[in-house]
């Protein structure tokens, strides 16, 4: 049987932005303003992606007065990514 959790956490990370985010918050908090230009995608797009992050579970956000920051809300995730930075 396949553990639901780790299934959602292999579909987030197929899609490129997701894992693109995910490995910008890896090491920092960032706030949303930032990721676009990081991540080199649109506001919107990077928006979408950061609600889906956020509601699977894999991010938090918070709110620093106007700024919205998110950093990574999961220990399997960051273990996940630890590991593959080591690989590579």
């Amino acid at each position: 049987m396949i553990n639901k959790d780790k299934l959602k956490i292999f579909k987030a990370l197929s899609e490129e932005t997701r894992l693109l985010i995910v490995q910008e918050l890896l090491n920092k908090e960032r706030c949303a303003c930032q990721l676009p230009a990081l991540i080199k995608r649109t506001q919107s797009n990077t928006s979408m992606h950061l609600s889906k992050l956020q509601n699977l579970g894999m991010i938090k956000s918070r709110r620093d007065g106007k700024m919205v920051i998110y950093c990574l809300n999961n220990n399997k995730l960051i273990n996940i990514l630890r590991m593959m930075e080591e690989k590579t």
